[in-house]
């Protein structure tokens, strides 16, 4: 464990409140994602060093700040009878980082915003300067009064209204809080094209979000899922007819014969029993290939172990190094497959 947990932890023993980002908090336990693993490893630190995070480190933004306290005491009497506080833990479901909207950065970034009163003009120069499609219409940043945009820009101008002021092309702005599930809001940001997230501790407006920033979210979310999928079909393809149905049952573990008996054809294999076939000498040479037997484990391995991350669908994607890991053995699997035609 990095030291600076235990200065943090320090601190919070002698009444301060010290804050870091969640992405620093992760590097602390040597890691760069919230994957369950580390999720649960680093809550089960801060339950025994009895703090928690404002606001909880797996419900916000990556680089979000998060502020380090004393944990309230949770009172005898709220436990069964004969049953310590402590021994609760052990029936909760593991934590895991959550699929909220604030996990986005474009909520978390600000907003850039026009009074009512400022003029058209004004607001028009500000969208063409950071090349946005609209702009929030606020008094503060908690109040938001409406939106401009170039649609409802040319709505009125479509009506030869005379626009001088924002509020005379402002339109009713929809907003969510930042706790609202991604999926969830999914629908509203698609209807609406966009949304406003507000802060569901100060309601301060925080964000907006756009169906372009959705699109890139779930782009970085599912494309993982398809890399993996066309290599689990190269690998297919790779063994096809190569293996009667004995031999590709003993890629099996011998731990479970029943899962050996529904091994009928390779599409029964699970990856890591593909690798597994790969690993014996004599299954290698039926596949003929002019390549070393040990560096195609090792990467066929790598993969394995990113497909074991990416299977619990990590709000915070995976690390570009992975994308390039799985691009690569995907390219050498084409690579050989031409060589083989």
């Amino acid at each position: 464990m990095h030291k600076e947990f235990n200065e943090m932890k320090t601190d919070v023993d002698q009444g301060r409140t010290p804050t870091s980002t969640v992405r620093e908090l992760l590097r602390w336990f040597g890691a760069r994602r919230r994957r369950t693993g580390i999720v649960k490893k680093i809550q089960s630190e801060l339950d025994d060093a009895g703090i928690i995070t404002s606001p909880d480190f797996t419900k916000v933004w990556i680089d979000a700040e998060i502020t380090f306290k004393k944990a309230h005491t949770v009172a005898a009497a709220t436990t069964p009878a004969g049953e310590h506080p402590s021994d609760s833990k052990a029936t909760e479901a593991p934590r895991e980082a959550s699929f909220l909207i604030s996990m986005l950065e474009a909520a978390n970034r600000g907003v850039i915003s026009v009074q009512p009163q400022d003029s058209v003009e004004k607001a028009i120069t500000l969208m063409l300067a950071h090349d946005f499609s609209q702009l929030a219409v606020m008094t503060n940043e908690r109040t938001l009064k409406g939106t401009i945009s170039w649609k409802t820009i040319g709505k009125r101008l479509s009506h030869e209204n005379n626009l001088k002021e924002a509020k005379d092309a402002m339109e009713a702005a929809f907003a969510l809080e930042d706790s609202e599930p991604l999926f969830k809001a999914t629908k509203q940001i698609i209807d609406h094209e966009f949304v406003f997230v507000r802060s569901s501790v100060d309601q301060k407006v925080t964000g907006i979000v756009t169906a372009t920033d959705l699109s890139e979210q779930f782009q970085s979310l599912s494309e993982p899922f398809l890399l993996i999928g066309q290599i689990e079909n190269q690998v297919r393809k790779m063994l096809h007819e190569k293996f009667s149905v004995s031999e590709l049952q003993e890629a099996c573990s011998d731990a479970d014969p029943s899962r050996r008996e529904k091994i009928q054809s390779v599409a029964d294999l699970t990856f890591g029993e593909y690798l597994r076939l790969f690993q014996k000498p004599e299954k290698w040479d039926k596949l003929d290939l002019s390549v070393d037997r040990g560096v195609f484990c090792d990467e066929m391995n790598s993969v394995r172990e990113i497909r074991n991350d990416v299977m619990h669908f990590d709000p915070d994607g995976i690390e570009d190094e992975h994308y390039d890991q799985l691009r690569r053995f995907s390219r050498l699997l084409d690579e050989l497959d031409s060589l083989g035609q």
